[in-house]
């Protein structure tokens, strides 16, 4: 364990002592007085109880003590009278009540105590007073095991941040911090800010802790009477999407103006808006588990356990667990043997579920495991004798779907952009839209939004502030899909690939629901990505109430409004839609903050479809446009020539057209 752990452990173990020696004030067994120590004011404690009995072993002492004192180790009831706050929040007071000690009889009058405490020593020599004082702090309640791995954590991303000690304090107390966390662990969002509420572990905590995508107006950080906590501003996991553009900007700068420290903490990187990155003081990650993790838990929940001995998980088993799962293994009173016994359990059954609701042919799992994402779950385990393993539900599973249950959607992942070395002859590139021809403004939406892409990668520029929904329409064969693939090749991120007739298959309203849903779902866990949904006019318009299937119709369209107001909110997903038929969808999906940018693409003219064939035929073209040699027929000659083809092809298929329409 590195020093920074040993610091917080010794921390957390401070403030139960403290609090155990407040409570016992309170309770009658210690009386304090404050004390002029070099210029320092500190608090000296003294026992109010009979220390005669005392023998000076710490064993038998502590035994006696708790037997008979345990109940002023208790803390007074509390009365808690909510009074109505602007704001909708209720101002919390509270009134003491004295609880008496179990056995007052061993009390003795103050006067006679402090007879005995003064100058007296046990038979070994040690001072009666710190030894009886002593006692409290033994008989104090243990750090909670929740509390030991927050704080573990947090030592390991501020060492993994290559932050001082020094640089940490300073940055804590004499500035108003704006600090950012990730680690991809389960948990770890609900654990620390649990840490943050109940302990003192940080400066000026615990924290009254106010959730950014909760707050409507600055009346929040109103500090009522009786209420002694510091309040604090946390932006925490896929909430913080709830609150962008000016509404960020507006309630960062009201938490700050005020004095309350700004903490923006999430599992997934991504999830942390870039403004939140561009202002943080303190910018602390961290990634999964590892044996020495659980060792250091290990080290403190059992100091006296020999670590040798002990079959601790691997580096490769031990990231499967979550801060979830820590917690439910390592129970005050639970023996080491029965703590790894579970561990192993959740590690099991971790993996089973990881790899069932992945599929052992897809070929993505094991590029999760290596990223390093990989979830885990807390549910319970399976019961006594069943050889079926339990399957998780979709709320333990973290957004991953069933096997049996998939969304159909196809995830294509870009092909990697030509180097030096694949400049090798017969290699053919990738298509990208710097290659496409005649695409005209939806060519220059992409490259804006490939530079857009850049800056956002390097906290330039903010999500909210990008174009990144678009609707293309246009005949069949104008390569509408052939511009996806493009745009997934250009811009270097997953395309997750759909259609109308895909969702509509399930031909049940909650199958379709269902499946619109997932792609979303499954799309937003690739973020960077794209989603590409094609035929999206089949989603027709909503219909009137007295129309044959109006309620099915209805609720789709509604459904596909309500999941793309979802995406324009998602930060990294890029929502492109392709039509034949522009006019049959519905003019809600194509407002602001829809699909809002509408890019028709055109037939394609003679350069066009040159430069299209030139493209996909590569070197072999230059023998249809070099030079004519003297005394060699040229094509023309021969009655071959491309732009003839070409323009031949245009007139024949104008021809039909127009004799189509006059039928």
């Amino acid at each position: 364990m590195d020093k920074l752990a040993r610091l917080f452990i010794r921390r957390l173990r401070h403030l139960a002592r403290r609090e155990a020696r407040r409570v016992a004030l309170r309770n009658g067994l210690l009386d304090a007085k404050m004390v002029d120590v070099d210029g320092h004011m500190l608090c000296r404690y003294s026992p109010a109880f009979d220390t005669t009995r005392l023998s000076g072993d710490p064993v038998r002492d502590g035994t006696w003590f708790r037997r008979n004192f345990g109940p002023g180790l208790v803390a007074p009831k509390e009365a808690s009278a909510p009074s109505t706050g602007i704001g909708g929040e209720g101002a919390v007071t509270m009134e003491t009540t004295d609880a008496p000690l179990a056995l007052p009889l061993l009390a003795f009058p103050r006067a006679r105590g402090g007879a005995i405490v003064q100058g007296a020593l046990l038979g070994n020599g040690i001072d009666r007073r710190s030894y009886a004082v002593g006692l409290v702090d033994q008989a104090a309640a243990a750090p909670l095991a929740t509390h030991v791995v927050s704080a573990l954590v947090l030592a390991r991303a501020v060492k993994d941040g290559g932050r001082s000690l020094r640089e940490l304090v300073y940055t804590l107390t004499r500035v108003t911090p704006v600090v950012t966390l990730h680690a991809p662990l389960d948990g770890f969002e609900r654990e620390v800010l649990r840490l943050l509420e109940k302990s003192r572990l940080v400066p000026d905590g615990p924290f009254a802790i106010i959730e950014a995508d909760q707050m409507f107006d600055d009346n929040h950080f109103d500090v009522h009477e009786g209420e002694v906590r510091k309040r604090l501003m946390t932006f925490s996991g896929a909430g913080v999407h709830r609150v962008t553009g000016n509404a960020l900007r507006r309630r960062m700068l009201s938490a700050l103006s005020r004095g309350f420290p700004v903490l923006a903490i999430a599992e997934k990187r991504s999830d942390i808006p870039s403004l939140l990155q561009i202002s943080a003081d303190l910018s602390l990650e961290t990634g999964k588990l590892d044996r020495s993790f659980v060792t250091d838990l290990v080290e403190v929940l059992y100091p006296e356990e020999a670590i040798e001995t002990l079959g601790l998980p691997s580096d490769s088993d031990a990231r499967w667990l979550s801060l979830e799962d820590l917690v439910l293994a390592f129970r005050p009173g639970r023996h080491i043997r029965d703590v790894l016994h579970v561990l192993a359990i959740l590690i099991e059954r971790n993996r089973d579920d990881f790899e069932e609701d992945n599929g052992d042919g897809d070929g993505n799992s094991g590029s999760d495991k290596g990223s390093g994402s990989t979830p885990s779950t807390t549910s319970a385990e399976k019961p006594t004798g069943s050889n079926e393993k339990p399957k998780a539900s979709d709320s333990e599973s973290n957004t991953r779907w069933k096997k049996d249950k998939p969304s159909g959607a196809e995830v294509v992942q870009p092909e990697p952009l030509p180097t030096s070395t694949m400049d090798a002859p017969g290699h053919k590139p990738p298509v990208t839209v710097e290659t496409l021809s005649g695409y005209g403004k939806a060519k220059e939406w992409a490259l804006d939004l490939k530079t857009d892409l850049d800056d956002y990668r390097a906290s330039i520029l903010a999500w909210s502030e990008m174009s990144t929904k678009l609707l293309l329409s246009g005949p069949p064969g104008t390569g509408k899909t052939t511009f996806a693939r493009a745009l997934c090749n250009s811009l270097q991120v997953p395309l997750v690939v759909t259609s109308v007739s895909t969702w509509l298959q399930g031909g049940h309203l909650n199958d379709v629901i269902e499946k619109m849903a997932k792609t979303f779902v499954e799309a937003r866990a690739m973020a960077p990505a794209i989603l590409f949904i094609d035929e999206i006019d089949g989603i027709g318009k909503r219909q009137p109430a007295e129309r044959e299937h109006a309620d099915y119709w209805n609720a789709v369209v509604n459904k596909l409004l309500e999941l793309l107001d979802g995406a324009v909110k998602s930060e990294g997903l890029i929502v492109v839609g392709a039509t034949n038929r522009p006019d049959d969808i519905d003019e809600a999906i194509k407002r602001s903050g829809r699909l809002e940018t509408h890019i028709e693409i055109p037939r394609p003219d003679v350069p066009t479809l040159a430069d299209i064939l030139a493209h996909h035929l590569g070197n072999d073209v230059m023998s249809l446009i070099q030079q004519p040699v003297p005394g060699i027929p040229s094509e023309v000659d021969k009655g071959f020539s491309l732009k003839k083809i070409v323009a031949d092809h245009l007139k024949e298929d104008a021809e039909s057209e127009r004799k189509g329409a006059s039928r």
